[in-house]
């Protein structure tokens, strides 16, 4: 792949000579279409939850207060989760892990539902909290397992990932939406639970599941760290710094999209405007396939990262619907490519037996992220309008084109002999 690493306790990760879009074919093969079913809607309740518990706590209080709150607390609940269930999955398996955490995750999904507005507020918001830590990571994990099942198809396995997430989040939001309005804020929570207890629970007993290493166990006496293991994880830190930074990019688009629908007198139509950055990360993603193999993945990087600062910067200067509708297409069909070319770093520095708690922290810097950016964006969209939460879309993309010059540098001095090996 490139200026991929050479970890030698690392995941082996070989080019698939299958290229272009034939090499979706092959995912079928590896795993079936039951996989392929189970980790697509078993990932659809992440992007329903947050929005879920937000309706329904605000319809339930009265108060978009508490609604806020709990949403954050769910959010809280998720970011400290996923980690933790992806290092107990590399311990004990993701089966166990899943089932228990689907268990759990339903069973205060219900107490949530029907304690709104009935319990105190910080017990309905402790309850959003628990349901979001205990949410089953069925996307990291199913990476995790596309580490150990198909590591010469890793491009098309992370691509069709990575398009699954972008239709998850444009569609599990929507879904939300009708349910509550054609039904109740109540129906939309209990559909939620109902897709993890059908979708997560095939997932977690997949055969696949079989594939994963798990970690080994610590010997009695000390062993020297491997040569390179400080270097190992610097770029996990750095590999989770630029989820954040992508996070922070969702985040403040959402809110400067929705900020500039409402100030072209289109309130309603945020949400549309982010599904048009959505539907262009799509596109681009499922096209990451036809890619020569031998674009690093640091390359991939720095050009996504250059576009979405271009596609930002768009979106900033943008004087018309038209224009930020261009702009976030723009920014959107290299967000996706970013994305993809993120797990594949992260994929790459993935140690036997240790994928799935990699996978989670990555994914949950995602989530970390997206609270920040919205947070920070709401702040100067109140005090700036929609050009102030773009400068945090702006910012987010420049520190990942930081991120991704500076592994650039580090590739090229390596493959010169200069510096030690880096992705």
């Amino acid at each position: 792949m490139g200026d991929a690493p050479n970890w030698s306790a690392a995941v082996s990760i070989s080019p698939s000579p299958v290229r272009g879009i034939s090499a979706y074919r092959v995912l079928p093969q590896r795993v079936g279409w039951s996989y392929l079913l189970a980790t697509t809607l078993g990932r659809l309740p992440m992007s329903m939850v947050p929005l879920a518990i937000l309706t329904l706590a605000t319809s339930a209080t009265g108060s978009i207060a508490i609604g806020g709150f709990a949403a954050a607390a769910a959010a809280l609940g998720e970011a400290v989760g996923a980690p933790a269930s992806g290092a107990l999955a590399d311990l004990r398996g993701q089966r166990g892990v899943l089932l228990t955490a689907t268990v759990l995750h339903v069973s205060f999904l219900i107490a949530f539902t029907f304690g709104a507005g009935v319990v105190p507020d910080a017990v309905t918001i402790a309850l959003a909290g628990v349901a979001g830590l205990t949410l089953p990571q069925v996307g990291a994990l199913s990476r995790a397992r596309w580490l150990a099942i198909a590591p010469a198809d890793l491009d098309a396995a992370f691509a069709f990932e990575g398009v699954i997430d972008e239709m998850v989040y444009i569609f599990g939001p929507a879904l939300v939406g009708l349910v509550a309005a054609f039904i109740s804020p109540q129906a939309a929570t209990l559909l939620a639970a109902a897709l993890i207890a059908l979708f997560a629970t095939q997932f977690a007993v997949h055969r696949t599941h079989r594939q994963v290493p798990l970690r080994p166990r610590r010997p009695s006496t000390p062993v020297p760290r491997r040569p390179g293991y400080g270097r190992r994880r610097a770029l996990v830190a750095v590999t989770f710094l630029g989820m954040v930074s992508m996070g922070v990019f969702f985040g403040g688009s959402q809110t400067g999209l929705a900020a500039f629908a409402q100030s072209a007198g289109i309130p309603d139509a945020g949400a549309l405007l982010y599904a048009v950055m959505a539907v262009g990360s799509a596109v681009t993603t499922v096209s990451m396939v036809v890619l020569p193999g031998h674009i690093g993945r640091w390359t991939r990087w720095t050009t996504a990262a250059a576009g979405m600062t271009l596609g930002a910067t768009c979106m900033l200067l943008a004087p018309s619907v038209p224009w930020v509708i261009g702009a976030a297409l723009l920014a959107g069909a290299f967000q996706g490519p970013l994305l993809l070319t993120i797990f594949g770093v992260a994929g790459s520095l993935a140690e036997d037996g240790r994928a799935g708690a990699l996978m989670t922290l990555t994914a949950s810097g995602v989530v970390v992220g997206i609270g920040i950016g919205a947070a920070v964006a709401g702040q100067l969209a109140q005090a700036s309008g929609p050009s102030g939460a773009f400068g945090t879309v702006l910012s987010a993309s420049l520190v990942l084109c930081a991120i991704g010059l500076s592994g650039a540098v580090l590739s090229r001095r390596r493959q010169r002999g200069l510096a030690p090996e880096a992705p």
